[in-house]
Parts: C-alpha cells; structure tokens; sequence
C-alpha cells in the first residue's frame, strides 16, 4: 500500500534492506527484525506494506521476473509475424541479438532480485520459475508456429530446447557479475541455441503435414 511520496522511499528502503538479508543469510534464515533495523523503521512499518515475509519476498523477486516475461512473449510474437512467411530457416536471416541485449539489460539492472532467485534461498521458488519461463517459451513456440504454412515443431525437442535455454542463461547470469561480459556469453549462447531451434526444433512440413526435403536436400 503506497499512499505518498514518503510511503514510497519508506517501501524502497525495507526492500532494499530486505535483499540485503535475504541475499546475506537466505529466505529462512532472515530476520524481519533485521530488515526492519537496517531500513530504521519498526516491524509495525513493515506489515503496513507488506502481509508477512514471503509478500516481501515475492515484492522484490516477482516484478523484474513478470517484466521479463513480458518481453519474452513479445519477442515471440514478432517471430510469429516473421515466421509465417518464411518457407526456409537459417542463420542469416534470423537475428536475436536485440532480444539478447534487452534481456541482459533487464537482468542486470534487477540484478540482485536476479540472483536472490537463482541462489535458491526459498526453497522452491527457483524451481517454479523455471518451469514457467520453460511452459512459457513451449506455448509461445506453439503459437509462433501456427499460422506457419511450411513450419511446424516437434514436442520433445521443444521442451528439451525450451529447458536448455532458460538453464543456460540462468547459469551466466549466477556466474558472472559483469554486465559487458554476460552480454557477450548470452549473445553467444543464443546464437548456439537458434541453430538448436531451427536443426532440432523446427520441423518443414508440405500441405500433407509430413516432413519436407530442404531445399539443399533436393539438390543433391
């Protein structure tokens, strides 16, 4: 609940105190106490704005993660508008790198909302965002590929490819600080990975819905 300017820097300061202890001594072990010390305010203050520790929790963890879905889910929908036009796949004429460099910018501007998640400090919370961002990127894949008239996909390799991609940059993301550098390895990585997408992924289909010879296929 946020009525005025002085309830809003008040909400800040027990949120950034909070990543500090929730970062520091983990989700059980922290101490609203502690938070409400470090910020100078009393517990009282506290549950003015936030319902119990996990409320506080999900305050710093969730927005940054619900933006980011939001940008993923984008993406996808401008990969859908070009995709239904498109009878052959390749790397030269997909380009994700401006989808790489928002998503890091997004990242490590939230950075320790970022980290408190990945460090698994609630037991739980990393393992289900996980599989939301995973059946995320699987129903955005569908979609993609719907009103496709060469493309279709295949279902295993979707969800292997869809977990492969959310581990990978959440790896980077926990093991590397600098911004500069992650943005580097995830462009990298994603360059990888759409080759993954397009081999594995993606599946050419004629009018009968069966797998269609590439065009190189047919030369030969």
């Amino acid at each position: 609940m946020v009525k005025n300017e002085n309830d809003y820097e008040k909400r800040k300061l027990l949120i950034e105190a909070a990543k500090k202890e929730f970062l520091e001594k983990g989700y059980n072990k922290a101490s609203l106490r502690n938070i409400c010390a470090k910020a100078g305010m009393t517990t009282g203050a506290l549950y003015f704005f936030f319902s119990n520790k996990e409320d506080l929790y999900e305050s710093i963890v969730n927005p940054p993660i619900e933006e980011l879905k939001r940008m993923i889910i984008e993406h996808y929908k401008e990969d859908s508008e070009f995709l239904a036009n498109q009878d052959s796949l390749d790397m030269g004429n997909i380009d994700h790198s401006d989808i790489a460099e928002m998503i890091v910018k997004h990242i490590y501007k939230n950075y320790d909302s970022f980290i408190l998640l990945l460090s698994g400090s609630k037991e739980d919370a990393l393992d289900k965002e996980i599989d939301e961002f995973v059946e995320l990127i699987e129903k955005s894949t569908i979609l993609m590929v719907k009103d496709s008239k060469y493309y279709t996909y295949d279902p295993f390799m979707m969800h292997w490819m869809a977990h492969t991609t959310v581990d990978s940059v959440a790896h980077v993301i926990k093991h590397e600080k600098d911004e500069s550098i992650a943005q580097k390895r995830i462009q990298s990585i994603m360059n990888y990975l759409v080759i993954g997408w397009i081999k594995l992924v993606m599946v050419p289909v004629n009018d009968g819905g069966e797998k269609k010879k590439s065009s190189k296929a047919k030369k030969k």
